[in-house]
């Protein structure tokens, strides 16, 4: 049973079709990216998949406990519930606040807090807040964002910012996570940094990724599969070395690397 399985997904817009009868599988424990030229409807099939969007038409089924579960339909709390964690193209953090409350905030999502002993403050009340900053202190550790817990996140430069980002997603643990263009803007110093951040998130703490992104060599040297959309379908899919000869994605992109933006 793959992680992801998505059937025949259609997203309509009036009489536009931004995805079109796009079906694919993520297998737990890969690292995918979904590429293609600008407007492919790549960060479309991103919302649906993360319930931001309801798709007009298809089944999106993610594998749980209890065996596949329909997501179509389902609000975003919901879906994350299921294990499911993205970021967005715009950095979307707590700019006011201190980048370790930013992660806090993220691992709450997985606390269940009683309203008793949050309005006394019980002894288990501070001695759940006190687990909660401890292991959001050891995972700005791991991605040495440590130095920064006491700043305030809109702060930060932007590779950092983008950074804290990814980590904050991981601290709901996540099954699979979902990064939209996460090098976007980024200096090539930056995205090293952010592919290694990327290859320890699915190699170090076992999570599937998905990403969208226009650097290719990024895409070529952490993908395991790529999956290829354009103007809405679904026009190819293979491991990077498959990709790079295919001539439908070589007519996709003009014959040159393109900035993919969904």
């Amino acid at each position: 049973m793959s992680l992801l399985e998505v059937n025949h997904l259609t997203q309509q817009f009036g009489g536009l079709k931004a995805v079109s009868d796009v079906s694919l599988t993520i297998e737990d424990g890969e690292l995918i990216a979904l590429i293609g030229p600008n407007g492919a409807g790549k960060t479309t099939l991103f919302n649906m998949l993360t319930g931001v969007n309801v798709p007009t038409s298809g089944e999106i089924k993610m594998a749980t406990d209890k065996g596949q579960v329909l997501i179509n339909g389902k609000r975003t709390d919901q879906v994350a519930k299921l294990g499911m964690s993205r970021t967005f193209q715009n950095i979307r953090l707590f700019a006011e606040l201190s980048v370790l409350d930013n992660i806090k905030i993220a691992m709450t999502s997985n606390t269940r807090e009683n309203f008793v002993e949050t309005m006394l403050r019980l002894p288990s009340f501070y001695k759940k807040e006190s687990a909660i900053e401890d292991e959001a202190r050891k995972l700005l550790t791991d991605f040495q964002l440590i130095r920064y817990a006491r700043s305030t996140a809109g702060s930060l430069p932007y590779g950092l910012q983008r950074r804290v980002e990814i980590v904050r997603a991981l601290a709901t643990k996540p099954r699979l996570l979902f990064l939209d263009e996460p090098a976007a803007g980024m200096n090539p110093e930056e995205t090293a940094d952010l592919t290694a951040v990327i290859s320890r998130i699915q190699k170090d703490y076992g999570v599937t990724v998905v990403l969208i992104e226009h650097d290719m060599s990024l895409v070529m040297n952490l993908a395991q599969r790529i999956y290829v959309l354009d103007h809405g379908s679904l026009i190819a899919s293979g491991t990077p070395a498959e990709i790079k000869q295919n001539p439908a994605v070589v007519a996709a992109y003009l014959g040159g690397e393109a900035v993919a933006e969904g």
